[in-house]
């Protein structure tokens, strides 16, 4: 006969050591400071104590709390994402992610296999967003990293990362300063995002002009034609870190950050489904890679 600890205190536990806070550890679990304090207290007791020490104004680790915090965050983990399957199965609609041509192509769908790795059984669709509307009946999650062309819609919005952007072109492409200004033959942009060039020369405090303004049915067309030598885009950083790692493109002025500019919008039909809280912090764990 297995003699197991309090299993119902493991959670507050493992939050409250990888928060070093019992306030902090409440709040991420909805509970209040009191109970929690409570099941570590039971917690501590059955396994004859020694789980945290004062640090501060917080709480650390003892050796023992850390030899079980190393089994228990593991088995939180397999737990938690088991029962994402389990009621995925019972929910039955795939998960859909609605998301531009160009963030699909170039940032999202390399990502998923992680995803399958982690939640196998889960189905996941992306749809492209672009000049054809998708309605957002068809969409559970939509991502959006293009805050320089304006504001945000009004669906739940969850703050995936910062966002980045820059003008990019082929090594070498013709671009000069003449006093406090840049000047090049060719800047690039998507149909419908002219603004977003405004927008950055404001935010970055870098002008750059050039002779004519070449527009693309698509992002990653203007892109691809930068790479070609054909002129200067202005891209968010990860759609275009490959090419820049291989060479094909170079970001002459670097990055302006913009806080908090990689979004995700909760869909009305998604509210309420038990997966959607998994996905997304998984989209924030790869926002940061």
């Amino acid at each position: 006969m297995r003699r197991l600890p309090p299993l119902s205190a493991l959670p507050a536990f493992e939050a409250t050591a990888r928060l070093g806070s019992v306030t902090a550890a409440a709040n991420e679990l909805g509970r209040t400071h009191g109970a929690i304090s409570k099941q570590i207290r039971q917690l501590s007791d059955d396994l004859g104590g020694g789980l945290f020490e004062r640090s501060g104004n917080g709480l650390k680790l003892t050796g023992r709390g850390e030899r079980l915090l190393r089994s228990v965050t593991p088995l939180l983990n397999e737990v938690g994402a088991l029962s994402v399957v389990l009621r995925m199965e019972i929910d039955g609609r795939p998960l859909v992610i609605g998301a531009s041509a160009t963030l699909a192509g170039r940032w999202l769908t390399k990502r998923l296999p992680r995803f399958y790795e982690r939640f196998p059984g889960i189905e996941v669709r992306v749809l492209t967003t672009g000049q054809v509307k998708v309605p957002d009946y068809e969409i559970d999650i939509l991502l959006s990293y293009d805050r320089l062309r304006g504001k945000a819609r009004h669906d739940e919005q969850v703050p995936l990362g910062d966002a980045y952007y820059g003008p990019v072109c082929a090594p070498g492409y013709d671009m000069e300063q003449r006093q406090d200004r840049w000047f090049t033959p060719v800047r690039l942009v998507q149909v419908g995002a002219e603004h977003s060039w405004i927008a950055w020369q404001d935010l970055s405090g870098t002008q750059l002009q050039s002779s004519k303004l070449v527009e693309h049915a698509h992002h990653f067309l203007a892109l691809e034609a930068a790479a070609a030598g054909m002129g200067v885009a202005l891209a968010e950083e990860r759609l275009v870190r490959a090419d820049i790692a291989s060479g094909h493109l170079v970001a002459p002025f670097g990055f302006t950050r913009v806080g908090g500019g990689f979004l995700a919008m909760v869909m009305p039909r998604a509210r309420g489904r038990p997966f959607v809280a998994a996905l997304l912090d998984w989209l924030i764990s790869e926002a940061g890679q």
